[in-house]
């Protein structure tokens, strides 16, 4: 278990779903996993180390510690793809890196692997900079006083960050329709539809469908003029597009058409800005509600910086500024809950898996889990302190899932969400709007429900 410091400094009780008491019922579950994928649970459910809940007529089998996590996500991977409703929610993405198995997803992610070498990753320390930079010279214009939605504030920028280090600017004229149109696809299509939850055939009509259709179709448009304009006049070779450009398949020698293409961009569009703009959304919340970490981290940053920006060789001396976002990802994960299929019959932690059922692994569980964490529910940045850390199961901790599917930018956002949030925190303090409620909300991704209002507030040089 987690051992956790003498803390003296107040903690507040932090924004999350209200827990239910009992077990949902079958079609409770249901409508509860509709409406928010991280309210669903029970208070028992954050001790349980593995548990099943029915939804009308099949069980959904939930493993619970780091064991049966690993198990599913590394031990027997092969037996474990992604599951029915998780592809549903994943469709307008087409067949990229997050939707395909086997020889495919392998294949392309051996592909994608080059745009995110470590010493390649490295190389994007100065734009993600510049990026940041010219996001803050913006907010001097913004007038004091007056509240900025934060949670936009991070998307937009992280998506300025994909669209200049993975499409070497490609996009940037069009980044606004891109944000429209994914924010379109997340409120109509990022949550599980009653009818797949319970498993209805897919000829009964969903709802919102045309409202994502509408949202794919200007994602299409975007894309296919991208690719057309880089296949008409070329580019840089090394940058992400120019690498699946110029990929090709190692039996028949034949790149990739316009579709695979389509499916490879709008993949990491949604992915490589979504989660890390989500996990440091969710810093600002709780440094705004503990100011002695924020004075902690600013100390760090005023030592080591001293007003600039990071360079490659300051990143691993902010060892608190990683450690606050850690704990903010384990808080608040991004990724809140992966879901598999199993392919064959198979038993965990003594429990019989059937063939076809659906087997979930949720980090918000996982992280919140009161046997592997003292005080689960309080703000600690010390609980991943190296010395720490080390103790802990590894696949107790899970932001960027595990196992050979383990998320292919994880150093990419871990650098990126390092530098703005030093860049950002030695300029302003960042206050929570008074009265806003906050709410986490499960969607594709773990939201602020209404966004995240907040003021900016400068510091003194």
């Amino acid at each position: 278990m987690d051992t956790l410091r003498s803390v003296e400094n107040p903690s507040p009780a932090l924004a999350a779903p209200p827990r239910l008491k009992r077990k949902a019922s079958s079609l409770g579950l249901a409508w509860r996993l509709h409406k928010n994928a991280v309210g669903a649970w029970s208070d028992d459910d954050y001790r349980e180390e593995f548990f099943a809940r029915r939804l009308l007529f099949r069980k959904v089998f939930v493993a619970n510690s780091p064991a049966a996590a690993k198990h599913v996500l590394l031990d027997r991977a092969e037996n474990y793809v992604k599951s029915f409703i998780a592809r549903q929610l994943l469709k307008p993405l087409g067949q990229g890196l997050l939707n395909t198995e086997g020889a495919v997803w392998r294949h392309q992610r051996r592909t994608m692997a080059p745009a995110f070498h470590p010493r390649r990753v490295e190389a994007f320390v100065p734009a993600m900079a510049q990026a940041t930079r010219d996001m803050l010279s913006s907010w001097e214009e913004h007038p004091p006083g007056v509240a900025i939605d934060i949670a936009e504030e991070m998307a937009q920028l992280t998506l300025d960050i994909i669209t200049r280090t993975m499409f070497s600017s490609d996009l940037r004229d069009r980044a606004g329709e891109v944000r429209t149109a994914l924010l379109r696809y997340q409120r109509f299509g990022g949550r599980p539809s009653i009818a797949d939850l319970l498993g209805l055939p897919p000829w009964i009509p969903r709802l919102h469908a045309r409202e994502v259709r509408d949202a794919t179709a200007t994602l299409d448009e975007i894309i296919y003029e991208i690719i057309a304009k880089r296949r008409r006049d070329g580019g840089p070779a090394d940058d992400l597009l120019g690498l699946l450009l110029a990929a090709r398949d190692e039996e028949t020698g034949e790149g990739m058409d316009d579709a695979e293409l389509r499916d490879q961009i709008a993949t990491i569009f949604t992915a490589g800005h979504e989660t890390t703009a989500n996990a440091l959304t969710w810093t600002w919340y709780l440094l705004s509600q503990h100011p002695w970490a924020d004075e902690r981290l600013c100390s760090e940053l005023a030592h080591r910086l001293c007003g600039r920006a990071p360079t490659v060789g300051d990143l691993p001396h902010l060892t608190y500024a990683r450690m606050v976002l850690e704990e903010s990802m384990r808080l608040y994960p991004p990724a809140h809950t992966m879901s598999r299929q199993a392919l064959e019959d198979d038993e965990i932690a003594g429990h019989k898996i059937p063939k076809g059922a659906a087997v979930l692994v949720s980090p918000w569980l996982l992280h919140r889990h009161e046997k592997l964490w003292t005080q689960p529910k309080l703000f600690d940045p010390e609980r991943f302190a190296p010395s720490r850390a080390e103790t802990r199961p590894r696949y107790a901790y899970l932001p960027f899932g595990g196992g050979p599917r383990i998320c292919i930018g994880a150093s990419f956002a871990m650098q990126e969400a390092i530098i703005i949030l030093a860049m950002v925190a030695q300029r302003y303090r960042l206050r929570l709007q008074p009265g806003h409620g906050i709410e986490p909300i499960g969607l594709i991704t773990l939201r602020p429900r209404d966004g995240l209002p907040m003021v900016l507030e400068r510091r003194s040089a």
